[in-house]
């Protein structure tokens, strides 16, 4: 809103009193701001303080005081940062606003009320405005294909998990969900992506969250990291499991087809996140993930949650621009320029691309069904009746108990007949080495003998086809022959030629 504007300094201070706090310090050296001490800020004299936080200690700051919401609305009940009993997320004590022009900025008109509501003292403190971050979601909807190309998604879908913090936060209530999901969905269908409230990462340490969602993170788990551009993740996906945080909103009005989690007890009732849990589906957590995004996806018509992102997102006339309210507290004339509305960066989230995958494979009349799921989190034993399970494994896999568990593994040089074999003698569990080949792969069996596996579509990888091909060689098929292979709702012809 500020940039190109030479008569704005624009300087930021920390409050480290926040157990949330962590992280801020680095972000804000990352982007090369103007840091100060807190108590430096207290004494140096400004235009305008702009908070985040309704917690923010403003004794000693003689400005006029812009609180910006951290979320959309007043969505839950929070334990007073003071121990005295709760509150209403957001709003601020009177001790906060005496002897200051304060300006809350609100979404929609029923925040205001709401707020005044809860605290009478704030009347006449309100300000409805353009929610920023729903504009700009909004208008990156063209971006989405380009967004989804920078993820590698082809025509896979992406299913994106969404948490606020807190016990009663998705992950919270359900932290073994992502391996979960991951586990049901099957690698070749869809990838997944998780956005998870910055207070998870700085209240606990990026390592620590890592560490939680590592057999997730090994099962090719996009994570976002906590200033990446979740809104671009949001454009991308096809479908949003989410909770009572403001990102599920932000996924209803980007109209993207949601599941949403059971609302906690510390949602406030009436509020917009309970009109969209009336009509979004409801993520049953103990039933199958596969089924309920599959139909969540197939159910979903655009529009459906107007009504209820209406309650959360006012447009004009009811809300000015934060820009206009910005500078109206600074006491300045609008620059004659108008802002830039560029859309969301390019997502890069952190990604683990797995190299072990538990195939499975299943004959039927003229072909194979095939899926597979990332080893560490499939938990299969045994494969399903009519399914065989074999464990393939890529060269560059680190895990030693896994390369020498492989019944596949796959090289990434063209394939040498001596050298293959070599690899089987050094590997006595695998059955079949398979090497990359024009228009296909090359696998050479425990026996000596060598199959090509033509895939004149080019869209399945050597490790599928090799799983492909054991299947179809051990059925004992003619020398040369020609099939279907369906992986999801997906089909490819294939041909099989031994050598």
């Amino acid at each position: 809103m500020l940039a190109g504007d030479p008569r704005v300094q624009v300087v930021f201070a920390v409050n480290g009193s926040s157990p949330f706090a962590g992280g801020v310090k680095r972000l804000l050296d990352d982007v090369g701001a103007s840091v100060v001490s807190w108590s430096a800020a207290t004494r140096l004299p400004f235009d305008l303080v702009v908070t985040a936080s309704e917690n923010t200690e403003l004794a000693g700051m003689d400005a006029p005081v812009l609180v910006l919401p951290h979320g959309v609305g007043f969505q839950k009940l929070l334990p007073d940062s003071r121990g005295v009993g709760s509150r209403l997320s957001g709003s601020l004590r009177p001790e906060d606003v005496k002897d200051h022009r304060v300006v809350v900025a609100v979404s929609h008109p029923d925040q205001a009320a709401q707020l005044v509501e809860h605290a009478p003292y704030l009347a006449d403190m309100t300000e409805v405005v353009v929610d920023p971050v729903h504009e700009r979601l909004t208008a990156s909807a063209w971006f989405r294909d380009r967004y989804r190309t920078a993820l590698g998604l082809g025509d896979r879908g992406l299913v994106v998990l969404s948490s606020t913090w807190g016990r009663e936060s998705l992950l919270g209530r359900w932290p073994d969900l992502p391996a979960r999901l991951l586990a049901e969905l099957g690698a070749d269908e869809h990838l997944a992506g998780v956005v998870l409230h910055p207070n998870i990462w700085s209240g606990h340490g990026a390592w620590q969250v890592r560490s939680w969602l590592a057999r997730a993170r090994d099962a090719g788990l996009m994570v976002m990291p906590p200033a990446g551009s979740w809104p671009s993740l949001l454009v991308a996906a096809d479908c949003v499991i989410g909770d009572h945080g403001s990102v599920s909103l932000y996924a209803a009005a980007a109209d993207r087809p949601i599941l949403l989690a059971p609302l906690g007890t510390e949602t406030v009732p009436g509020t917009a996140i309970s009109a969209l849990s009336a009509v979004a589906d409801r993520l049953d957590v103990q039933g199958g993930l596969r089924d309920q995004v599959i139909a969540t996806m197939r159910e979903y018509h655009t529009g459906r949650y107007r009504e209820a992102t209406a309650k959360a997102f006012a447009g004009a006339p009811a809300a000015r621009s934060m820009r206009s309210l910005t500078y109206e507290l600074l006491a300045l004339a609008e620059p004659p320029f108008e802002p830039t509305m560029a859309g969301s960066p390019l997502p890069e989230p952190e990604r683990i691309v797995p190299t072990a995958y538990a195939v499975y494979t299943r004959q039927f009349d003229g072909g194979v069904d095939v899926r597979r799921i990332p080893v560490s989190v499939d938990a299969a034993a045994t494969a399903p009746e009519g399914w065989e399970r074999r464990l393939a494994v890529d060269e560059l896999e680190w895990d030693l108990r896994l390369l020498h568990s492989a019944a596949i593994l796959i090289t990434r040089e063209p394939s040498e007949e001596n050298r293959d074999r070599d690899v089987l003698s050094r590997l006595p569990g695998a059955d079949l080495v398979v090497a990359p080949a024009e228009g296909g792969a090359v696998a050479t069996m425990r026996d000596g003998s060598r199959v090509e596996v033509r895939d004149p579509g080019g869209r399945l990888d050597p490790m599928l086809l090799g799983a492909v091909a054991r299947t179809v060689v051990h059925s004992r098929t003619p020398a040369t022959t020609a099939f279907t292979v369906r992986l999801g709702t997906r089909e490819s012809r294939l041909s099989l030629r031994r050598q």
